[in-house]
């Protein structure tokens, strides 16, 4: 029988610098590798917040990537 296997992935996370060049917004990336896969999005939204507390601005938006492996 078949299964998908939710291997470890990783959160990156958009940070507004605050600061704009001419009329655009100056964003920046930063990543956390080693994410559980089986994290539950209520703990994902958690690490989210505390993120944006010790990034150099505001956390703008989280893309969660979690690789999928079928077993079989």
């Amino acid at each position: 029988m078949a299964s998908i296997v939710v291997n470890p992935g990783s959160m990156a996370f958009k940070v507004d610098t605050g600061e704009m060049a001419g009329d655009k917004v100056i964003y920046k990336t930063a990543s956390l590798g080693s994410v559980r896969g089986d994290a539950d999005p209520e703990a994902l939204a958690l690490i989210a917040e505390k993120a944006g507390n010790v990034l150099n601005g505001a956390v703008d938006q989280v893309t969660l990537r979690r690789p999928e492996i079928l077993d079989y």
